[in-house]
């Protein structure tokens, strides 16, 4: 019946306090909705956007995330290889930014180039995107592995068998490529690995990430050096270098400043696979050869071929995977070849010449890659220092310190340290120590300790404030603490107007243009922008299920996860039904003289936690031989406190003469309890069984003590296992799927739940 009648209803303050009620309800529901849909928008997240808080993901309405996390998995996660593709532009993903203006016609010329010089290349040239990552499974990784269970008809000990390998789970069948440039790369790929060889050659042309030499040379022997400062090695060479991306890797010895540089790099570091050596050095090697092995038939035996003398051997021009011959090539390359006598090949300087037989100036290249700028005015000022391009970035200073009007220009609060130096070294007491006093005297502040002073972000108003102010921004702090009004853009235009005779001289200087086909640099970033373009709709609906299948394939193919979880919510479910009624309805049909005591005993138990009872739990199982089985996990919650107080309450409720009714007419204690005391029981009976479904469904701690065996696993404990060595993103798609069925009994089964907890009053 209502707690509040009709009656009630009708009045005011009951109304008041009704809709209040429902008020506060809807706000609590509100409040559990938030941090579920949290929950949610985090299970599509990769590393690149998981510091974004939102109610979804913010790439199902930015298109510049989305690229974020596309670049990032077409690099496989791999930082280092990110910075080599796009030759030190970014250091991490989450600071690409979409190409300022994408030309079309250099992704179509390399499309171009690919179809038709995409068999030549080698593993030593490209990487597989999407191949591996952190704790995911990107989508090529899925695919081998899909093709290898394919191949194995699902079957671990078929795989292993036909690759002779001992994996104990799908999972281990991976391939990881890094650093293919690097000389440790030796490309021998052996076993499943040889299939692997295959299935990346069948992959479509936008699944290769081209291995960029230039970059690799740059990240690994320029950057390394001059600690990441372009600034530093133009200082230290004598060169004029305005942008990484102005330097190349040139085929042969350079004869220029960077010469050591290349001849360290080439002799030490890029794979061996990507160095010619020059015929004139045939007699250098044969005498090489001729001084180790001494015997033509010792050669032969080595390495496994028929020469008659050793005037007969050439340079090899490919070289096997691994063997005596590559260390002594090795060898050869990297201590007697002269450095004049090496050649470099690879993708980049194959395009090189591939643009050189199309176009037929570089001039005509530059041209149609829209290379440099066509007027001054396209030159935009920008409100913080450029982020690339030395030259740029010093106009822009001197713009800035020297040309631009006062109140245009500001300060970043980053200015700090820089600032409180400058003012530290202008006011100093008598025996020379900072006086703030005095400085808050002359400047009209009011700073109360030393580590509270920050520069006014504009040009204030107190002469003598302005007048250190502006000293300090125009003589002594760094360019990037700088900032200035675009509405300088006209004044910005006539200085750069001044200092170059011409757009052209600008361009030059700048390094925008290409002066001959040696310096064209292959622009990954316009090509990643135009595949990701091409291909957005699949990239999406990548990202949007590529956790929630790894949970999935997790589940479905390591272990028995679902089966063991559904065995064991089915028994629990089942003891619980059968073994607290009976204990229930023993206490209420017949009178012990310790029935309280025994409820009383079952009640405290519920006073401590589960953890507690794991250990002598454990120990009872250990010693009867019962770990790593059902019964482990059925027999300790058979019995709970909770519902036999529940139930017996419940029978207690029952009219007796129901039950003496039945006795009189001859029914058995047994056809009583089933027939009259647990049929009445239906509401409370389906409150237990969600509630032993629910214990059994979340049970992890107890689950993973006593069943350690993976194969016993069920689902709470494999998703436990994946979390510790997945992405977050990962364990939240996990999360989001484990809470499915329970909410799918809630919505279900309300009705049962509620007729559970508001006991029939009809009797």
């Amino acid at each position: 019946m209502p707690i509040i009648g009709k009656v009630g209803r009708k009045s005011f303050k009951m109304r008041v306090l009704n809709s209040t009620i429902h008020l506060v309800l809807l706000i609590g529901a509100i409040t559990m909705i938030y941090p579920f849909m949290m929950m949610v928008s985090a299970s599509f997240k990769s590393d690149v956007d998981s510091k974004h808080f939102s109610l979804y993901p913010e790439y199902f309405t930015s298109s510049e995330m989305l690229l974020k996390k596309y670049v990032e998995a077409r690099m496989n996660e791999e930082s280092n290889l990110f910075i080599e593709q796009y030759r030190n532009k970014y250091l991490a993903f989450e600071f690409l930014e979409k190409p300022s203006n994408p030309v079309k016609q250099k992704f179509d010329d390399w499309q171009q180039f690919l179809q038709e010089r995409s068999a030549e290349h080698t593993v030593f040239d490209y990487y597989i995107s999407e191949q591996y990552g952190r704790g995911v499974y990107p989508r090529n990784e899925r695919k081998f592995r899909d093709q290898m269970k394919l191949e194995a008809d699902k079957s671990l000990e078929n795989f292993n068998e036909k690759y002779d390998t001992s994996i104990l789970s799908w999972d281990e069948v991976r391939v990881e490529e890094r650093n293919i440039l690097s000389r440790n790369f030796s490309g021998d790929y052996q076993g499943y690995l040889g299939r692997y060889k295959d299935f990346r050659q069948e992959l479509p042309l936008w699944h290769r990430v081209y291995a960029s030499l230039d970059g690799n040379f740059i990240a690994n022997e320029l950057v390394t050096n001059y600690r990441g400062r372009l600034d530093l090695l133009n200082e230290s060479l004598g060169t004029n270098f305005p942008d990484w991306q102005n330097i190349t890797l040139s085929t042969q010895l350079p004869e220029c400043p960077l010469q050591k540089h290349w001849v360290e790099y080439v002799k030490k570091q890029v794979n061996i696979h990507h160095v010619q050596v020059d015929e004139k050095a045939t007699e250098l090697y044969r005498d090489f050869l001729l001084e180790k092995y001494s015997d033509i038939f010792l050669l032969n035996d080595t390495y496994k071929t028929s020469y008659s003398r050793f005037s007969e051997i050439t340079i090899p021009f490919e070289l096997p995977r691994s063997g005596a011959l590559l260390v002594d090539w090795s060898f050869f390359v990297e201590n007697i070849v002269p450095p004049e006598f090496l050649i470099i090949k690879s993708v980049e300087i194959d395009f090189r010449n591939w643009l050189k037989q199309k176009y037929s100036s570089i001039d005509e290249l530059n041209r149609i890659y829209k290379n440099g700028f066509d007027y001054f005015a396209e030159i935009e000022l920008t409100e913080q220092r450029p982020k690339h391009n030395l030259t740029r970035q010093n106009d822009w200073q001197v713009f800035v310190q020297q040309e631009a009007a006062v109140d245009a220009v500001g300060l970043l609060m980053t200015s700090q340290m820089e600032f409180r130096d400058f003012v530290k070294s202008k006011f100093r007491d008598p025996i020379g120590e900072f006086d703030l006093e005095e400085m808050n005297v002359v400047l009209g502040t009011n700073f109360k300790d030393e580590m509270n002073i920050y520069p006014a972000k504009v040009t204030p108003e107190k002469e003598e404030y302005k007048k250190l102010w502006l000293e300090f921004v125009t003589e002594k702090v760094s360019a990037q603490f700088l900032t200035v009004d675009k509405s300088e853009q006209q004044k910005w235009q006539d200085f750069l107007q001044n200092k170059y005779d011409s757009i052209e001289d600008l361009n030059t200087k700048y390094g925008l243009l290409f002066n001959d086909f040696s310096q064209v640099v292959i622009d990954n970033q316009t090509i990643d922008y135009f595949i990701f373009k091409e291909h957005k709709k699949d990239i999406f609906n990548e990202f949007t299920k590529r956790n929630y299948v790894m949970v999935l394939d997790v589940m479905l193919y390591n272990g028995r996860a679902i089966v063991n979880t559904l065995i064991y919510c089915s028994l629990a479910i089942i003891t619980a039904l059968l073994v607290n009624p009976l204990a229930a309805y023993a206490m209420s049909r017949f009178k012990l003289r310790a029935t309280y005591k025994i409820i009383l005993v079952l009640m405290l138990t519920m006073a401590f936690p589960p953890m507690v009872m794991g250990i002598p739990s454990f120990l009872l199982l250990k010693k009867f031989n019962m770990l790593n089985t059902f019964f482990a996990l059925i027999l300790p919650a058979a019995a709970d406190g909770y519902f036999i107080f529940l139930l017996k309450g419940f029978f207690d409720s029952l009219p007796q003469e129901l039950f003496e009714s039945a006795t009189v007419d001859g029914a058995s204690e047994t056809r009583i309890f089933w027939q009259i005391a647990m049929s009445l029981s239906k509401p409370i009976m389906a409150v237990i069984a969600l509630g032993a479904f629910n214990a059994a469904y979340r049970n992890f701690m107890f689950a993973f003590i006593v069943c350690q065996d993976k194969s016993m696993w069920t689902m709470m404990v494999h998703i436990y296992q994946l979390m510790q060595r997945s992405a977050p993103g990962v364990g939240f798609a996990a999360l989001v799927i484990a809470a499915i069925p329970t909410f799918v009994v809630f919505v279900f089964f309300q009705n049962i739940i509620i007729r559970g907890i508001v006991v029939p009053t009809e009797k």
